[in-house]
């Protein structure tokens, strides 16, 4: 698994995880924690980097080879 697939497959998971905050536990905490992702994918967007690689790249994850055109 690359660390793209990696991220993409954390980020999916922990916005399940909130939305079930936000139905079951409390609805602003758990809208508080989706719009605090959406603003770290905004960032991962712009730098290329997520938090989720301080836990993935020492798991061994590597970034997928860039594809030549």
């Amino acid at each position: 698994m690359s660390l793209e697939r990696g991220r993409a497959l954390m980020q999916g998971t922990m916005l399940l995880v909130f939305a079930a905050i936000a139905l079951w536990v409390s609805r602003p905490v758990g809208l508080s924690l989706v719009a605090l992702m959406a603003l770290l994918k905004l960032q991962e967007a712009r730098t290329d980097w997520c938090p989720s690689d301080l836990i993935l790249k020492p798991l061994g994850l590597k970034r997928r080879a860039a594809v030549s055109r």
